[in-house]
């Protein structure tokens, strides 16, 4: 459970990935929609699997980014690598074959519904 919690805030953190970089990979990709509290969107294994596979790079990414935003020179230093590690976040989920819209649909689905994340967290173990 310790293992999906920090899944859960790491995307959170991270804004589903970074809502900059997401826009961007967006305004270039076919809008699907988004989803609200009462929408319910299945995910299939595959998906799912791909989504959980995908946590070890974008945790590894997050850990390197956060160093060297510690010792960046200034804010638009700062701004500049944000999108940088946000461009390698939108990156490495769809090289692992998602979308950037689904992986922010699971990143919130598996907060709102339980079934969804025991699923999730199964995966994980």
């Amino acid at each position: 459970m310790k293992r999906l919690t920090k899944l859960i805030m790491a995307s959170i953190l991270a804004g589903g990935i970074s809502a900059a970089t997401i826009a961007h990979a967006q305004d270039s990709a076919p809008q699907t929609g988004t989803m609200t509290q009462q929408e319910t969107v299945s995910f299939d294994d595959a998906q799912l699997q791909t989504f959980v596979s995908v946590q070890p790079v974008l945790d590894g990414i997050r850990a390197e980014y956060a160093q060297r935003l510690e010792s960046a020179s200034d804010a638009d230093n700062a701004a500049a690598l944000q999108q940088e590690a946000g461009q390698e976040m939108v990156n490495a989920v769809q090289e692992a074959g998602l979308d950037v819209n689904t992986y922010n649909q699971i990143a919130m689905a598996i907060q709102q519904d339980t079934e969804l994340r025991e699923r999730v967290e199964t995966m994980m173990n």
